[in-house]
């Protein structure tokens, strides 16, 4: 191989490093972006996450009240069989 001109190399040295750099700034620009595209991701997940959450909790309330209103009027009808009862204990021990 024969000898690189002087000029040349000096040249070259330089323009190797800034090659170089050039490089590592790049990477650097993509690996930014990468992050910045993967948090975006992220947001998106943890809206859609509380979306289904807030969606969950509205579901579990409307249950929660269904099974609030069977209760009371199981209670109520409990209430009136128990005062049914009562009433005609107290029928029978009159006579």
């Amino acid at each position: 191989m024969p000898p690189v001109p002087p000029a040349l190399s000096e040249w070259l040295q330089p323009g190797l490093i800034t090659a170089a750099l050039a490089m590592v700034w790049y990477e650097v620009k993509a690996s930014e972006a990468r992050q910045g595209k993967r948090i975006d991701e992220l947001r998106d997940d943890v809206k859609a996450s509380e979306t289904r959450q807030r969606d969950d909790l509205k579901a579990l309330m409307v249950r929660q009240q269904q099974d609030m209103a069977e209760l009371r009027a199981d209670n109520r009808s409990l209430g009136e069989k128990l005062d049914r009862l009562l009433e005609s204990l107290l029928a029978a021990r009159q006579r």
